[in-house]
C-alpha cells in the first residue's frame, strides 16, 4: 500500500513538472519568428522594411474609417488635477482656509470632491500615483492635509509652509510627475511590447484599436488632451512646459516628443513593431530631459531672484518649490533613471523639512550644486543648461 502511494505520487510529480516547464519562444503573431507551440513570451523579432506614414496630427484610423484614438480617461485626470490646483490657488493672496479632507477626497475620486466636472467613478489620480506606491500616495496626502491646516495670508502672499514649501507647486507639478509621467513611461510605454496587435480590443462595442495601440494612445494622453499638439494643448501641465522657449528652442522637447508619439502609433497600426520601440526609447529619453531640464529652469530662477535682490521671499520660495516638485518628478521619468546624485537623492529623502527655503538655511547644499549634478545625470550640455 506504501509502494502504491509512493508511485501515484511520484507519477503526479512529474506530471507537474512536466505542466510547469513552459516552451519559451515569441508568442507575438507579427514576429518573424513566431512560434505557435510556445507560452512562454522571449525574444520576438520584427520587420523592418514595413513602410507607413507619419499624420501631421494624432489621428487613426482602421481600413474602416473608424476612429481607433481613445485616451479620454486620461483627459479626465487632467481636468481633475486642474481643478484640485484651482481649489489651492483660491488660497493665493487670499483669507480663504483650505479644506485638507476636500482636497484628498478630490485626489481619490471619492467622499464628497465636489467637482464642477463630470468624471467617472473609476478615475482617480490617486491608485495612478507611482504605480500604487502607498508611500508616495502618503507624501502628496500629507501635503494635502498641511494645506489644510494652514492659516492664508492676504499680503501677496502664497500659501506656503513655515519654511516656504508651497504646497500648491508641490501638489501640482508633483503630480505631473507621479502620476502622469509614471504612468506614461513606467506603465504604458515599458510594456507596450508585451501588447496583442493584431485584433480589436471589442469592434462591436466602437472599441476599434488593439490593445497595443490604446496603451500607447493613453500613454500620449498624459502628455497632452490635443491631438494637434502643439498647435493646441499648451496651455497646461505637460503640453505647456514642452512647448516654453527653454525646453522647445533649446532641446526641442514638445516637438521631438509629438513627433516620436506620431511616429510610434503610425508604426505600430502598420505592423513595425521595431520602429516602435525605437520611438518608445527617444519618449523615454525625451520625457526624462524635460522633466529634468524644467528642475534646472526653476533653480537657476531662484539663483536669479536672490542676485536681484528685488523678488520677496515668498516668491523666491515659490520658484524653488516648482524646482523641487520637478526634482523628485525625476524619478519617474524612466523605469532606471540615472542617479542624479547625492545632493538631489537627499533633497527628495527630506523634501518635506529641506530648510534651504530659510533665509538662513542650514543646509550646505547649494542651488548651483543642485543644477550642476542634475545636468550631469541627464547629460546636458554645459550649451543647454545655459538655454533652460
Amino acid at each position: 500500500m506504501k509502494k502504491l502511494n509512493f508511485r501515484l505520487l511520484l507519477s503526479i510529480a512529474l506530471v507537474a513538472t512536466v505542466i510547469s516547464c513552459k516552451k519559451k519562444g515569441c508568442t507575438d503573431p507579427l514576429a518573424i519568428n513566431y512560434d505557435s507551440s510556445a507560452d512562454k513570451n522571449e525574444g520576438c523579432e520584427y520587420e523592418t522594411d514595413i513602410t507607413y506614414t507619419v499624420p501631421s496630427t494624432y489621428v487613426f484610423t482602421d481600413a474602416s474609417n473608424n476612429n481607433t484614438v481613445s485616451y479620454g480617461g486620461q483627459t479626465q485626470r487632467m481636468n481633475m488635477l486642474s481643478e484640485i490646483v484651482s481649489y489651492l490657488k483660491t488660497a493665493n493672496n487670499s483669507t480663504t482656509v483650505i479644506d485638507g479632507q476636500k482636497l484628498k477626497d478630490m485626489y481619490s475620486n471619492s467622499g464628497t470632491p465636489g467637482w464642477t466636472g463630470t468624471y467617472d467613478a473609476s478615475k482617480q489620480l490617486k491608485s495612478k500615483t507611482a504605480l500604487g506606491s502607498n508611500s508616495i500616495q502618503a507624501l502628496f496626502e500629507g501635503w494635502m492635509d498641511a494645506a489644510g491646516a494652514a492659516t492664508p495670508s492676504s499680503n501677496d502672499q502664497y500659501l506656503q509652509d513655515s519654511n516656504g514649501l508651497e504646497w500648491t507647486q508641490m501638489i501640482e507639478k508633483g503630480l505631473m510627475s507621479a502620476c502622469f509621467v509614471s504612468q506614461l513611461s513606467q506603465n504604458y510605454l515599458e510594456n507596450i511590447a508585451n501588447d496583442d496587435n493584431t485584433v480589436a480590443v471589442d469592434a462591436s462595442a466602437g472599441k476599434h484599436y488593439t490593445l497595443m495601440e490604446h496603451h500607447w494612445d493613453e500613454a500620449y494622453g498624459y502628455f497632452t488632451d490635443a491631438f494637434d499638439y502643439p498647435t493646441n494643448g499648451t496651455d497646461r501641465f505637460w503640453g505647456k512646459y514642452a512647448s516654453q522657449d527653454y525646453l522647445e528652442n533649446n532641446i526641442g522637447t514638445a516637438t521631438d516628443i509629438s513627433t516620436a508619439f506620431r511616429t510610434g502609433r503610425a508604426a505600430i497600426s502598420a505592423g513595425n513593431i521595431t520602429d516602435a520601440l525605437a520611438q518608445k526609447a527617444i519618449i523615454f529619453e525625451e520625457v526624462k530631459d524635460m522633466v529634468s531640464g524644467m528642475a534646472i529652469h526653476y533653480l537657476k530662477d531662484v539663483i536669479s531672484k536672490k542676485n536681484a535682490g528685488v523678488a520677496t521671499q515668498a516668491k523666491i520660495n515659490h520658484s524653488l518649490s516648482e524646482a523641487l516638485a520637478f526634482i523628485m518628478g525625476i524619478q519617474f521619468a524612466t523605469t532606471s533613471p540615472d542617479t542624479p546624485s547625492a545632493n538631489v537623492v537627499d533633497i527628495n529623502a527630506n523634501i518635506g523639512a529641506f530648510s534651504y527655503f530659510a533665509t538662513s538655511p542650514s543646509s550646505n547644499v547649494s542651488l548651483q550644486g543642485m543644477i550642476d549634478d542634475i545636468a550631469a545625470a541627464a547629460g546636458f550640455s554645459s550649451t543647454e543648461v545655459a538655454g533652460f
